[in-house]
């Protein structure tokens, strides 16, 4: 969890977390995201877990933090996902990218959009 909360800073906007099984909650990532989202993410998996991936937006400093769980990668969720966030987004912002599943390569002409925001652990 340390790890995560690290490097998550006033300027952060979005997290992406693409993961094999979001509903562990021994990963230390997930206690993270969750302490992050002040339990949103507990909730959510709680009253929707056959989905692909999700949405959970809480609060960062004051600003709206998007984080996007992707447990199966598809095109469409994920420039949904980056459609929301490019309002959001300045020069100095970043959005933290944690790959589990290995399938951040797949997704190099979507992120490529945002590709200086980025920050993956």
């Amino acid at each position: 969890m340390n790890e995560l909360l690290n490097q998550v800073t006033p300027l952060t906007r979005g997290i992406i977390w693409l993961t094999n099984d979001e509903s562990k909650s021994d990963n230390p990532y997930y206690a993270g995201i969750d302490y992050l989202l002040d339990g949103l993410l507990t909730a959510n998996l709680q009253t929707s877990k056959d989905v692909s991936s999700r949405v959970i937006v809480g609060e960062n400093f004051n600003h709206a933090l998007y984080v996007l769980v992707i447990k199966e990668v598809k095109s469409s969720e994920v420039q949904s996902y980056l459609d929301l966030l490019k309002g959001q987004l300045g020069p100095e912002n970043d959005i933290i990218v944690i790959d589990e599943s290995g399938t951040l390569p797949k997704l190099k002409s979507e992120l490529k959009s945002i590709g200086s925001h980025l920050k993956s652990l």
